[in-house]
């Protein structure tokens, strides 16, 4: 439980992973656009709650281009909607996976 008496919610890298390695691993167009968008909305999830966590070390550049990065594919300005192309939707989900997997990782090694 933190300050305001909520409960944290677990972080499972293996779950994660796993979901960042389904968006990673399926080739351009193969994806129905409905899986695309379920995934993409479990990507953002997930990298919204890896983002509440200590990931130790902040203060290098590479870490805070990443966080900027995160923080960008999460503000609902740069998102897909429903008119939004099939292959620019699967595109814009490989970038929410590859920022997670690199948030994940940060998770891992300040939390070992």
């Amino acid at each position: 439980m933190d300050g305001s008496g909520d409960v944290a919610l677990p972080v499972d890298l293996v779950v994660i992973l796993r979901t960042v390695e389904r968006a990673l691993g399926r080739g351009a167009g193969s994806g129905e656009r409905a899986w695309v968008d379920a995934v993409t909305r479990q990507l953002q999830g997930q990298l919204s709650l890896l983002l509440l966590e200590d990931l130790g070390d902040t203060d290098s550049a590479a870490v805070r281009d990443l966080h900027r990065a995160a923080y960008r594919l999460l503000d609902r300005r740069g998102r897909p909607d429903a008119q939004t192309p099939s292959a620019e939707a699967y595109a814009y989900l490989r970038a929410p996976a590859g920022d997670t997997r690199g948030v994940a990782a940060l998770y891992a090694s300040g939390n070992q």
